[in-house]
């Protein structure tokens, strides 16, 4: 294995945009990949990466900044590293090994900002990207109805790799940075260039699973609410084939609101308005989301439940919280989750 300093030209190195302060670049490989485009986050500071090719067996370092510029002294640091870089890169180099590496090499206070980008095993396998087209044009139809009510506010949706530079976005799970990933549909409500609560949508044969994260600040507004109506307005948009979009509740709250306002049901269960007596249903879904530790719920995706989710956009409009916070808007900041004990503990005084 050989150590090349390469023009980013060779991958077709772009950066597309720059969310939560970092930048997603597109790396389109080779041809030889069934998924030749892909995608890795880095931290604004990154200038320097290293990435091997299967197919060529080198490790190619590039300049993210200035192309094709590889200082001495960058150079001597490489060669003070590459063993490491060999062993990082090796075929079969073990998980733990791996980690311990380029949690060493790409560390904050790296002097020369140089991060080595992680291969999974699957990185030339991916889905193809759904065409959002549609999706979008309701997302419009519903920013309509939406801004004579809330005109500092507006609905968006896109792949997270297209979303406006330099955005903070308020996401269920972290950017990951330094490896390659499959961007994920992010359904937003934005004021200004801060998307303040988010559904993340992810499709999968005839199911649609949605995560929801609204940045504390806004939370208690209906924002929530809001979104989960709209992200079963546009499901068959998104897939035709769609027949059930489930939702995990990680609090009381969330089945709750899903129960009673989206009419879903438990996965193991029949908890519903139309099982349970209304002066009953609260109980029953608090004792039963208190007995298993949490809630799968699922909304049938029929003609019936889009038109409810339609009445609960309209509803829930003159509802909402649109003022501005007390003291302007604040940017999204969010500590990194260590683990995801502590993402269900910070979700439980998330009320929708």
């Amino acid at each position: 294995m050989a150590i090349v300093y390469s023009s980013n030209a060779l991958l077709n190195i772009r950066p597309l945009t720059t969310v939560n302060g970092n930048i997603c670049y597109e790396i389109r490989e080779s041809a030889e990949c069934a998924c030749p485009v892909k995608y890795v986050w880095t931290l604004e500071s990154t200038t320097f990466i290293a990435i091997a090719m299967k197919y060529d067996d080198v490790i190619h370092i590039f300049n993210l900044k200035q192309n094709g510029d590889f200082p001495d002294e960058f150079q001597g640091y490489i060669e003070r590293i590459k063993h490491k870089l060999y062993e990082y890169f090796k075929s079969g180099v073990g998980i733990g090994k791996a980690f311990m590496i380029s949690d060493e090499i790409n560390r904050r206070d790296n002097p020369y900002n140089f991060a080595i980008i992680r291969q999974v095993s699957s990185s030339c396998q991916c889905k193809p990207l759904i065409d959002l087209s549609n999706a979008k044009r309701i997302v419009d139809q519903l920013n309509a109805v939406l801004q004579p009510k809330c005109p500092g506010f507006h609905l968006y949706i896109d792949y997270i790799t297209s979303f406006p530079r330099d955005s903070s976005v308020s996401l269920y799970t972290d950017l990951f940075i330094n490896s390659f990933f499959q961007p994920q549909i992010v359904l937003c409500l934005f004021t200004g260039n801060n998307c303040v609560s988010s559904i993340t949508i992810k499709v999968t044969g005839t199911e649609m699973t949605i995560d929801s994260r609204t940045n504390k600040p806004y939370m208690e507004r209906k924002f929530n609410k809001l979104l989960r109506a709209v992200a079963i307005i546009i499901s068959k948009s998104l897939n035709e084939r769609a027949e059930r979009l489930v939702s995990s509740a990680e609090n009381v709250i969330s089945a709750l609101l899903m129960i009673k306002r989206f009419n879903a049901v438990p996965r193991n269960g029949d908890i519903s308005s139309k099982t349970v007596a209304p002066e009953k249903l609260d109980k029953v879904i608090k004792e039963h989301f208190d007995h298993v530790g949490g809630m799968e719920t699922c909304v049938e995706l029929n003609e019936e439940n889009i038109a409810n989710a339609t009445s609960v956009f309209h509803e829930t409009i003159p509802r909402m919280n649109c003022d501005p916070l007390k003291g302007g808007k604040k940017k999204y900041t969010r500590k990194v989750k260590k683990s995801k004990k502590h993402n269900k503990r910070s979700n439980k005084h998330n009320k929708y």
